[in-house]
């Protein structure tokens, strides 16, 4: 008769018998891909431009291999108010993502759907053709093609880079453009804009577009064609202002009030004789004062200043004064 085991070699059996349990198997992943939900986009000129992010795990958390299969729709909002099945039953599938770096692009033609209003939405498939939930509904009311401005030009100006142009419309954005980079700098109403942020002795591209309001995302139209300048300071200052001439002893003394420019360098100080022309009278100074110590007594005389800036740029003679010189 064997002898019987004791209950704690009994227990270390049991142990020993059960080490190699892994527990009941796992059901294989679905590989469902997450769902989108940043669907984004608008009507340019006469295309739809829509994007969102692709999905790169799915919901069970699990990596995709691959980028899954992408099915964008479209259909006109029912009418009586949206309904899921209604709007999918007449929606049509839109091709041609392209995706770059997690982010799909789609653009689409408009011309069918013209004075609809238009709903989107997107999926993924996964790999074992399973789909996610369907995106966060993206509404578009469809107009005309927007038309980009005609004859864009960019010209120089005291304050800045005057960027005007034609064409119907009450809306713009303007675009400073740096090679491929485009930055939006304004949106405004009317037909031009200052820049006032421009540099004197740099070049710089401009581009306008059209933008009509339809809702929750504006139609735009293409970008006109670029404008650019070399801008460069061809700029005088400000003719000065409140010139003064008193009789003093032996001279005919001249003041007047300083220019503001920061550019601004110096003065040149005009005298006319008898009702002749006006010509320079000495250097370029930079006091807002003068002492004309060659008048001749007893004649009449017109003075008047002009103001100098550091690039040589030279304004217009102020409005001249007379006197009779002591």
């Amino acid at each position: 008769m064997k002898p019987a085991l004791k209950p704690a070699a009994f227990f270390l059996l049991l142990l020993l018998l059960h080490c190699g349990y892994t527990g009941d198997p796992l059901p294989p992943a679905l590989m469902i891909p997450q769902p989108v939900r940043d669907l984004e986009g608008h009507q340019q000129g006469d295309s739809f431009v829509l994007r969102f992010s692709v999905p790169d795990r799915t919901t069970e958390d699990l990596p995709l291999k691959a980028p899954p299969e992408i099915e964008l729709r479209a259909a006109p909002n029912p009418e009586g108010g949206f309904d899921m099945q209604r709007w999918l039953e007449a929606s049509v599938r839109l091709e041609g993502a392209e995706v770059r770096e997690g982010r799909a692009e789609v653009r689409a033609p408009v011309a069918a759907w013209i004075g609809r209003e238009m709903v989107f939405a997107v999926r993924a498939i996964g790999p074992k053709r399973r789909a996610s939930e369907w995106s966060n509904l993206l509404v578009i009311r469809v107009v005309p093609p927007p038309q980009p401005p005609r004859n864009v030009r960019a010209e120089g100006a005291p304050r800045g880079v005057r960027v005007v142009w034609e064409g119907g419309g009450g809306r713009w954005r303007v675009f400073r453009l740096r090679g491929q980079e485009r930055m939006l700098a304004a949106e405004v109403e009317g037909h031009e804009w200052l820049d006032e942020e421009a540099q004197y002795g740099n070049a710089y591209e401009y581009a306008v577009q059209q933008v009509v309001e339809t809702g929750a995302a504006p139609a735009l139209s293409e970008l006109s064609a670029v404008a650019r300048i070399e801008y460069e300071d061809r700029f005088p200052p400000a003719p000065p202002s409140g010139l003064r001439a008193i009789a003093g002893p032996g001279a005919v003394e001249l003041s007047w009030e300083r220019n503001t420019e920061p550019d601004w360098k110096a003065y040149q100080v005009w005298r006319a004789e008898n009702g002749g022309g006006l010509v320079r009278l000495g250097e370029p100074q930079a006091a807002s004062v003068f002492s004309d110590t060659t008048a001749v007594s007893g004649r009449r005389y017109r003075y008047a200043v002009s103001a100098i800036d550091e690039k040589g740029n030279e304004s217009r003679p102020c409005e001249p004064v007379e006197i009779v010189a002591p």
